[in-house]
C-alpha cells in the first residue's frame, strides 16, 4: 500500500486525526516499509534522549542557610523535570501506538500476541498457508506446523514437525525463524525446503535462492547457499552439505508431482504412505541393491505402483479396502 504522508502520520501520533486516517496509517505501520518507519523511528528517539551532561554552577558564598535549600530544591525540581521529560519521549510514542492499536481494526496486527495456532496436515492431504506478513508455506503430508497468532514487531517464528516450503517475505528488521526437532534455521527472506519427520533420523534442508543458516543444537551455526542441502544428523549432532544437487526436484511435492533419484525400497515406501495414506506389506526377499529413480504426477496410487512396476522386478497388489499394499519381488 502507499506510504502516508509525514503529516498524517504525525497526526495519528498527536491524536489529531481521523477514525479512517488512524486506521490507515496502522495498516501502514503493519507492512514491511511500515515496520522499518517504526523501528528507524524508536532508534532515533532513544539515541536524542541520552543523558544531558549540564554542568549546575553553585556560589562557593552562601548567605544563609535559608537560600541554600532554596537553591537544593530547585536543582532536585530541575532533576525531576528533566527525569520526567525523557521517560515522556519514550513512553509517549508507545501509549499512542497502543491506543491506535486498540482502536483501529482487529485485522491490523501491529504487536505480537502470546497465543498460538496449529495446523495438522494429514497423511495423504498437502496444505498451502500465508502468514500475515506474506510469507508462503505449503505443508506436506502428516506435517504439523505451530505458529503465533500474530508476528511480533520484531521477529516471526514457527514450530515445524513434517515437511515444508516457506517462501519467506523479507524483512531484516523481523527475521524469519523455524524451530525444528532441536536445530533451527534463521532467515530474512528467501525459498527453502525442510524435511524433519519424527521418526526420520536425519533433517534435510535444501535452499532454491537466499540464504539461511542452520542453528544446532550444539550452538554451531551453518551457513547454506542457493544449490546446496544441508543434512543433518539428529542423533550424532553432525551435518554435511552437499553441492550440485537440483534443488528444483526436492520441492516438486508442492506441485503434486513425485519424485524419486536413486531411492531405496524403504524410502520409497515411507513417502508413499505418508502421501496416499497407505501401509505396505513386504512379502519375501527385496533386492539389495535396488535403487529407485521415477517422477510422476500424483494421480492415482494405482498408476504410480504400475509406474514402479515397469522399472523394478517388484509387483504391487493394492486392497483399497484395507488400504494395504503388497511388494513382492520377482525372480529372486
Amino acid at each position: 500500500m502507499d506510504r502516508p504522508t509525514d503529516k498524517q502520520i504525525a497526526d495519528v501520533l498527536a491524536g489529531l486525526a481521523s477514525a479512517e486516517e488512524a486506521k490507515r496509517v496502522a495498516q501502514w505501520f503493519a507492512t514491511d516499509a511500515g515496520s522499518a518507519y517504526l523501528s528507524e523511528a524508536f532508534d532515533l528517539d532513544m539515541k536524542s534522549i541520552r543523558p544531558g551532561n549540564e554542568d549546575l554552577y553553585v556560589p562557593h558564598a552562601i548567605p544563609s542557610e535559608e537560600v541554600w535549600r532554596r537553591i537544593k530544591k530547585q536543582i532536585r525540581r530541575y532533576r525531576v523535570h528533566r527525569m520526567l521529560f525523557r521517560v515522556a519521549a519514550v513512553v509517549l510514542p508507545f501509549v499512542l501506538l497502543l491506543g491506535l492499536y486498540y482502536q483501529v481494526d482487529s485485522r491490523v496486527e501491529l504487536f505480537g500476541d502470546t497465543g498460538y495456532e496449529e495446523v495438522y496436515v494429514p497423511k495423504g492431504e498437502r496444505l498451502q498457508m500465508m502468514f500475515q506478513d506474506g510469507t508462503k508455506v505449503y505443508l506436506n503430508s502428516d506435517t504439523r506446523l505451530r505458529y503465533p497468532k500474530k508476528f511480533g514487531l520484531d521477529s516471526r517464528e514457527v514450530e515445524l514437525s513434517g515437511e515444508a516450503y516457506f517462501v519467506v517475505s523479507k524483512n531484516e528488521k523481523r527475521p524469519f525463524r523455524v524451530h525444528l526437532g532441536g536445530p533451527s534455521i534463521h532467515v530474512i527472506g528467501t525459498s527453502f525446503n525442510i524435511q524433519d519427520y519424527p521418526e526420520d533420523d536425519k533433517i534435510t534442508v535444501s535452499l532454491d535462492e537466499g540464504k539461511i543458516c542452520m542453528h544446532l543444537a550444539s550452538e554451531k551455526e551453518v551457513p547454506v547457499l542457493p544449490g546446496q542441502q544441508a543434512v543433518y544428523d539428529k542423533k550424532h549432532d553432525v551435518y554435511q552439505i552437499l553441492e550440485g544437487k537440483n534443488m528444483r526436484y526436492l520441492s516438486m511435492w508442492k506441485q503434486d508431482i513425485i519424485v524419486f533419484d536413486d531411492a531405496p525400497l524403504s524410502e520409497v515406501m515411507t513417502k508413499l504412505h505418508r502421501w496416499y495414506d497407505v501401509d505396505f506389506e513386504v512379502i519375501g526377499k527385496m533386492p539389495q541393491d535396488l535403487l529407485i529413480t521415477l517422477t510422476s504426477e500424483q494421480t492415482i496410487l494405482e498408476n504410480v505402483l504400475c509406474y514402479l512396476e515397469k522399472i523394478t522386478p517388484l509387483v504391487f497388489e493394492y486392497n483399497a479396502k484395507e488400504r494395504l499394499v503388497k511388494v513382492k519381488a520377482v525372480g529372486i
